[in-house]
């Protein structure tokens, strides 16, 4: 009787919504004269079983991440489950257990087996972020989804992910959310807004379309006069931008090559 009153008390003593299991009471006694407390308790509308195995205070509601953890308490196994505040009937909990469906008070939990890293990942809101990119795979990730996905973040936080997830998928977000080359060299404009990885000829053939002056310049200035001239010559211009373009490239290389001899003098 004196353990009956213990798991009672204990019982009573839980948080509401607490999901448990006999496993919570080994202390006080075997499984068996656990398991029949918990039978006498239930019949006697103290206690509901809300699915096989698992307990809740009577007339109380649960849950799915309550019912997820305490299925994993009761089993030992590790559970990549973040907090949420979702109340959606269906979860999917990364496991380091069996896959299974778990189905109480009114919700489905998957819980489904993962590699010990996906199951870290997904213990945390930002790792779940990264393990649903990883889920996706490179062939399916766009830039746009990599920028929404991970953007906002601080600097060399995806650091601290870096033993967790696969190579490519630290590069794709670093190249993703690396800054633009527009912003780099210091151009007036995002002649690279629809393309962050655009290549240095691609870029320069757009400055040089635009012809302005000071965007021509900063261009002469990282890429070196030289490998300007060499894209402007393999593209094709309209008359007016091609005239532009031969006169400010020759102004820009005479005022460096004066720089340079007064520098030297």
């Amino acid at each position: 009787m004196l353990k009956v009153q213990t798991i009672r008390q204990a019982i009573a003593d839980k948080p509401q919504g607490c999901v448990f299991s006999s496993t919570d009471f080994l202390s006080v006694g075997t499984r068996a004269a656990v398991d029949q407390a918990l039978m006498r308790m239930m019949r006697s509308g103290i206690i509901q079983r809300v699915a096989r195995g698992l307990y809740a205070k009577s007339g109380q509601q649960v849950d799915a991440q309550t019912i997820a953890y305490a299925a994993a308490q009761k089993t030992g196994e590790r559970l990549g489950l973040a907090p949420s505040g979702d109340t959606d009937q269906l979860l999917v909990v990364p496991t380091s257990g069996l896959s299974r469906t778990v189905k109480a008070a009114g919700h489905t939990v998957q819980f489904r087996r993962m590699s010990p890293r996906k199951v870290q990942l997904a213990a945390s809101p930002k790792g779940r972020v990264l393990l649903e990119l990883w889920t996706r795979g490179i062939k399916d990730l766009t830039t746009l989804d990599i920028q929404r996905a991970t953007g906002d973040w601080a600097e060399g936080e995806i650091d601290s992910y870096a033993a967790l997830i696969p190579a490519w998928l630290r590069t794709v977000i670093a190249q993703a959310n690396a800054p633009r080359k527009s912003v780099k060299i210091g151009l007036s404009g995002a002649y690279d807004w629809s393309n962050p990885n655009i290549r240095d000829d691609v870029l320069i053939s757009k400055v040089l379309e635009k012809h302005k002056f000071e965007d021509v310049a900063r261009l002469c200035f990282y890429y070196g006069v030289p490998k300007v001239k060499r894209v402007f010559k393999r593209r094709s211009f309209e008359p007016m931008a091609n005239a532009s373009v031969t006169r400010m490239l020759g102004n820009i290389s005479k005022g460096l090559r004066t720089v340079k001899e007064q520098a030297n003098a």
